[in-house]
């Protein structure tokens, strides 16, 4: 099972470092920076300073979540030029990878640089990964903002994640609830899980909001006075 899980994550390290290459490319920047301001629900005239190397979420949802017109995603661009480039596993790991969607984890249980036991706190499935880069046993009980990957029998964290305190977990979950909801009034169908897919970029407004010491998130709250460095850090978590 070790070299087994080795010899995915080196196929997915190399592959995911060809995904981001081509996610940076010339010919996406407009879109690129379009798309930043969406994800990070950016006030007219609000400028951000972009750091790929630190943006892995961000150009993952770039990639695999943020489509066009026709639902077309980089990652199908991608394929269609290189797919005949790729083997048969990495095309494999690709069309796996364009199915996953941003998501809310909560932390059940740290064994200190081998795995995470993990709940999806929007679906209940509970699962373990691989490995844990960067979190200690304190992490237990708090959430993860990140993207799941399954594997076979096996689960890895895609490009990044955010650690949250447990207290967000209520007020989250339910503002996406209530999202949701909206949306099914709207006569919009399909099931939350395909919500999550289309929508996961509230959840980083929600958190933005929050940093800025909105507790309810996208209310049009004043500043409560909280500090905003006491917000979550971005860690890598591949």
């Amino acid at each position: 099972m070790n070299a087994q899980i080795e010899s995915l994550k080196e196929l997915f390290s190399e592959l995911f470092a060809k995904l981001m290459t081509f996610t940076l490319e010339d010919e996406f920047m407009e879109d690129l920076g379009e798309s930043l301001e969406v994800f990070y629900n950016m006030s007219e005239g609000e400028e951000y300073e972009f750091d790929p190397s630190e943006e892995f979420l961000f150009l993952s949802w770039f990639l695999l979540d943020d489509t066009d017109a026709e639902e077309n995603s980089l990652m199908d661009v991608f394929l269609q030029r290189y797919g005949d480039d790729l083997s048969l596993q990495e095309k494999q790991v690709c069309n796996v990878l364009r199915e996953t969607h941003l998501t809310l984890l909560e932390v059940m249980d740290v064994e200190e640089g081998k795995s995470l036991k993990l709940r999806d706190v929007f679906l209940g499935e509970e699962f373990d990964v691989t490995e844990s880069a960067g979190a200690e046993p304190s992490a237990k009980g708090h959430l993860l903002f990140t993207r799941g990957l399954r594997l076979g029998d096996l689960r890895f964290l895609v490009g990044a994640g955010i650690f949250l305190d447990g207290v967000t977990k209520e007020p989250l979950s339910q503002f996406m609830a209530d999202q949701y909801a909206q949306e099914c009034e709207e006569g919009i169908k399909g099931s939350f899980k395909e919500f999550l897919k289309g929508n996961g970029e509230l959840i980083n407004w929600w958190i933005r909001a929050f940093e800025q010491g909105d507790m309810l998130g996208l209310n049009g709250d004043e500043d409560d006075g909280k500090d905003d460095d006491q917000g979550p850090e971005p860690i890598k978590v591949n």
